[in-house]
């Protein structure tokens, strides 16, 4: 099939690197593909290490018009049998493209809040020719909320588990890179830097693991309007020189390794959560909130363990108990791989997309 994928955003957070993922595995599957991204962004950084082809729209002050434009000599060019993006900005472009074109549209949904206007949920639900959301929690979320589902299809976001895998050469590299030591368990965070991730649940939840258990070390990756409370906080604990703050960084494969616990502590109902499924392809547990999509990217009890949203003390006691329990980690990390692989896989959603196109 011929495909082209659209994303305007200049970040490289799970929602953008989504796009960047599912036309990598469309391309490993022999489709034609092309994409529509913004130069140097992290999404542009991915596809061009993926060797997936794309054009480059310069961000500015009159980037929307060069989008459109772009857009639509691109579909011109190439004329795709379908139009796929994630990316608000589109859905209505790539509509409009298509009659132009005589492409089909598939439009993602990442946001578990269901559309306010009216328009919008006759957008998605019925103008387009493929509706899909990344979970069974966002499709039951929207039906709730009053919008029509009955077309929509659901996908999880791939993983590229053959670059998030196990590798005690880049656990060796990746430790000693940020300071941390052999006896060291570390318990990462990766994600924005708001709120409404958790951030300071996870902190009080920290406060009693380090008080608690010596070996154990926090850290922080990533980057939001609650960056500099957050450090504001941690300069003033007791534990200060046991935490490390590192900078977003797009391609993450690097870092996981260093881990031995990721913790994912959201507050509000994400629809997926991308890193909890890429920290368990590098065999590395997790813990996660049990909260919107997070459960269905984890086994609770085989790969990882859930708490409720906002519980510092359940978040301390399931960290402090894989902390001293190295052997249930490997267990829990060797299921976690499998488990990855098995559900998110590059080969497994690009299967399941191909099937949604037919």
């Amino acid at each position: 099939m011929r495909l082209l994928f659209a994303e305007s955003s200049t970040r490289g957070y799970g929602t953008e690197q989504h796009i960047a993922a599912l036309a990598t595995a469309m391309t490993r599957r022999g489709h034609d593909v092309r994409c529509l991204v913004m130069a140097g962004s992290p999404v542009a950084a991915l596809l061009q290490a993926a060797r997936v082809p794309a054009v480059f729209v310069r961000p500015g002050r009159t980037r929307g018009l060069r989008i459109g434009t772009g857009l639509l000599r691109l579909a011109l060019r190439q004329r795709p049998e379908w139009m796929i993006s994630n990316d608000p900005r589109f859905y209505r472009m790539l509509l409009a493209a298509r009659g132009l074109t005589g492409a089909r549209v598939a439009l993602f949904r990442h946001w578990h809040d269901a559309p306010a206007k009216q328009r919008t949920r006759e957008l998605l639900s019925r103008r387009t020719d493929r509706f899909i959301l990344v979970s069974r929690f966002h499709r039951e979320d929207y039906q709730r909320q009053g919008m029509d589902v009955e077309r929509a299809a659901v996908l999880y976001n791939p993983i590229d588990t053959a670059r998030f895998l196990p590798s005690p050469a880049a656990r060796v590299s990746a430790r000693a890179r940020l300071g941390f030591a052999g006896p060291d368990v570390v318990v990462g965070y990766v994600g924005r830097m708001i709120d409404a991730k958790g951030i300071f649940t996870l902190l009080d939840a920290s406060e009693r693991l380090l008080a608690t258990e010596p070996a154990a070390r926090m850290l922080w990756v990533g980057d939001g309007e609650d960056c500099g409370t957050l450090q504001t906080r941690i300069a003033h604990s007791r534990h200060a020189d046991r935490h490390r703050l590192e900078r977003w960084e797009a391609d993450m494969a690097a870092l996981y390794p260093a881990l031995d616990v990721l913790a994912v502590p959201s507050l509000y109902p994400e629809p997926f959560g991308r890193v909890s499924v890429e920290a368990q392809a590098t065999a590395t547990p997790v813990v996660c909130s049990l909260v919107g999509g997070l459960p269905e990217t984890f086994d609770a009890g085989s790969t990882g363990i859930g708490v409720a949203p906002s519980d510092a003390e359940a978040l301390a006691g399931a960290l402090l108990a894989l902390s001293r329990d190295p052997e249930r980690r490997r267990r829990m990390g060797a299921a976690g791989r499998d488990f990855a692989c098995a559900r998110f896989s590059l080969e497994r959603i690009g299967a399941d997309f191909e099937r949604l196109l037919v």
